[in-house]
């Protein structure tokens, strides 16, 4: 008996680690969009990918259905959920003001030399901005994840984990490789925060998202 399947058998807290595997697997594969959008699956499918009970899997199914990654439809299938370009527009509005809100925190509690590693990274891909997709997803995601955390505010945090997540679900979220100017906004919102001016960084960070809105819709329309 595997690894996996003895978790899946145990009561308490192994149960509970189960469900988050779960959880943290199927939403891997959405992101990754090796689950597309408007793909049907059942549950039964996803547990026995992760060669685990269905108990775990279903909670873990439950929790993407409240984050509205997933629907459950009535027979008990799921769909990974598609999402419009009209609401992909309305998510980037939510997403300029908590981003902006959480630079701002971000600049207000700034401890020194905290953005020193993600600031030369930044740097780097300005540089250099010759990479594959991915890479720099990993990056990107890297920056945003940094300056939630930098807020200080975990519910925060939280909502802006939520809202890119859902942007990520987009049929069409593949965006132009504009990766240089993309860094050189990062960078804008890093110095600021670097130099305690909350104003500057959410200055910054609302031009960044108005620039992914922009680029995505020169992508989309062209």
């Amino acid at each position: 008996m595997d690894e996996v399947t003895e978790i899946a058998k145990a009561p308490g807290k192994k149960s509970v680690s189960l469900t988050e595997q779960a959880y943290q697997y199927v939403r891997s594969l959405i992101l990754a969009q090796e689950l597309k959008p408007g793909e049907v699956f059942t549950e039964r499918a996803l547990a026995d990918q992760l060669n685990a009970s269905r108990t775990p899997m279903r909670a873990a199914i439950n929790r993407l259905v409240g984050e509205e990654l997933v629907e459950r439809l009535s027979n008990g299938t799921i769909v990974i959920k598609q999402v419009a370009i009209e609401e992909l527009m309305d998510i980037l509005i939510i997403r300029r003001m908590l981003e902006g809100e959480a630079a701002a925190q971000a600049a207000q509690r700034h401890i020194p030399h905290s953005v020193d590693g993600i600031l030369q990274k930044s740097r780097e891909v300005a540089a250099n901005p010759e990479m594959d997709l991915e890479p720099f997803w990993k990056y990107d995601d890297e920056f945003h994840e940094f300056v939630a955390n930098a807020s200080g505010r975990p519910i925060l945090k939280q909502y802006v984990q939520n809202i890119r997540q859902r942007a990520r679900m987009c049929h069409v979220v593949r965006m132009e490789k504009n990766f240089e100017n993309q860094a050189i906004e990062h960078i804008a919102v890093l110095e600021a925060i670097a130099a305690g001016d909350a104003a500057k960084a959410r200055e910054a960070m609302e031009a960044h998202v108005d620039g992914v809105k922009d680029r995505f819709v020169r992508w989309y329309f062209a």
